[in-house]
């Protein structure tokens, strides 16, 4: 009925016979899937069979039938009422981030003209204050993939600027803490509309400083949106200032791996309860917290309840959390430096004899069960993934624990 010529009242049409080749392991469970599938009630290899099913039915163009169906109802392409679009996968809590599909060649194709335009550019972190002054020497910030690249400029922050940022967030402490949570979660909702309007760019600074791929750097602009959306969804409802206390400047320091989502996720939530933020980001990764601090600041938050502070931890990071103006500390990073913090603060106590809280996310390795049932090519991917994305140090990174006959 179909590869027959239309003289003999057949359609004409060239078939191919779909013949994957390999081994009984390999196929299996492929071919299985994929009887599970065709064998369906509405599939055609099953409807193929059934000699009373006219032809002109078993060929119909779906697409034709979704387009008459829209007709007699009078609405095009209206989605399932049970089934949310992806950015309101979350209800009414908040909005999911946007992603970009690098399988179109018109996305890819616009992406690269905004990476091209954010490659052009070089970018600056300077010290972020209430009062800036735009004065001392500049470090180039080269791409670790292209030490040739330098893709910009950062000045530490020096010890008189570490003092006048902790006295700014201390006299704004209580100016922020009086906002109501409700304008506090509007400003964290506007900023990360502002971040996911920017995610080109973004991307190409991440790409260049972090050494992001494409797909890693969508991830982790998306993840700091997310951020942004949850903790101002958090606020918005739960918090009443009479009930939820701040607790006054806070430290927060983060890691190279992930200098955007993980940066923007800590001062999300410091901002939202009400704390005045310090931000010391990764020495390494300068320039994309510098633009995640743009960001907040053009959203609303004032100067000096955000500020940025580079440098390295032995002198930045050290003068911020050493101080007894501050009253918590949140950090991702090594074990060996969460402890050393959580030995310099533990001694320091508030006007209500309450401990200075650190809050660290810290080294170790996920685990990786992998048994015998376990298809090889989706181990050898997360293996692969866990070896190589951010050079292997993620939390998330798995050390794989084969079974014997998984592993021969």
């Amino acid at each position: 009925q179909v590869t027959g010529k239309v003289a003999d009242g057949k359609l004409n049409r060239p078939c191919r016979i779909y013949a994957p080749v390999g081994t009984h392991e390999t196929l299996l469970a492929y071919l299985v899937r994929r009887l599970l599938e065709n064998g369906a009630n509405t599939s055609f290899v099953n409807r193929i069979t059934d000699s009373t099913l006219p032809l002109d039915e078993l060929v119909a163009d779906p697409v034709a039938a979704v387009e008459k169906l829209a007709q007699q109802e009078g609405q095009v392409g209206l989605p399932h009422p049970k089934i949310p679009l992806p950015r309101d996968l979350y209800g009414k809590d908040r909005s999911n981030s946007a992603g970009l599909d690098l399988a179109n060649e018109h996305r890819l194709a616009s992406l690269s003209s905004s990476l091209l335009n954010s490659a052009l550019h070089k970018w600056q972190a300077l010290p972020m204050l209430e009062h800036p002054v735009a004065e001392g020497e500049m470090q180039p910030v080269v791409n670790p993939a292209e030490p040739k690249d330098i893709v910009g400029y950062v000045r530490e922050a020096s010890e008189d600027e570490v003092q006048q940022a902790l006295t700014s967030a201390v006299n704004n402490a209580p100016i922020w803490f009086a906002t109501p949570p409700q304008e506090r979660a509007a400003i964290l909702e506007r900023a990360a509309v502002l971040m996911e309007g920017q995610m080109p760019t973004l991307m190409g600074i991440l790409v260049r400083e972090a050494g992001k791929t494409f797909s890693n750097a969508i991830a982790e602009v998306r993840e700091a949106v997310d951020f942004l959306h949850y903790y101002a969804g958090q606020v918005r409802n739960d918090f009443d200032n009479e009930t939820h206390r701040p607790l006054g400047p806070v430290v927060c320091i983060s890691p190279w791996n992930f200098p955007l989502a993980i940066f923007s996720g800590q001062i999300a939530a410091a901002l939202a309860a009400g704390n005045t933020v310090l931000a010391k980001p990764a020495e390494q990764t300068p320039l994309i917290a510098a633009q995640g601090v743009a960001i907040l600041l053009e959203a609303g938050v004032p100067p000096g309840v955000i500020q940025l502070l580079p440098g390295r931890g032995e002198t930045v990071g050290a003068a911020l959390t050493s101080d007894e103006r501050v009253r918590g500390v949140m950090f991702t990073g090594s074990t060996e430096v969460a402890t050393l913090l959580q030995r310099n603060i533990a001694s320091r106590l508030d006007a209500q004899g309450r401990p200075t809280p650190l809050i660290a996310e810290t080294g170790g390795m996920n685990a990786m069960i992998v048994d015998s049932s376990a298809l090889t090519e989706q181990v050898v991917v997360d293996v692969l993934a866990s070896a190589f994305d951010s050079a292997g140090q993620r939390c998330s990174a798995p050390v794989p624990y084969p079974h014997l006959r998984a592993h021969e």
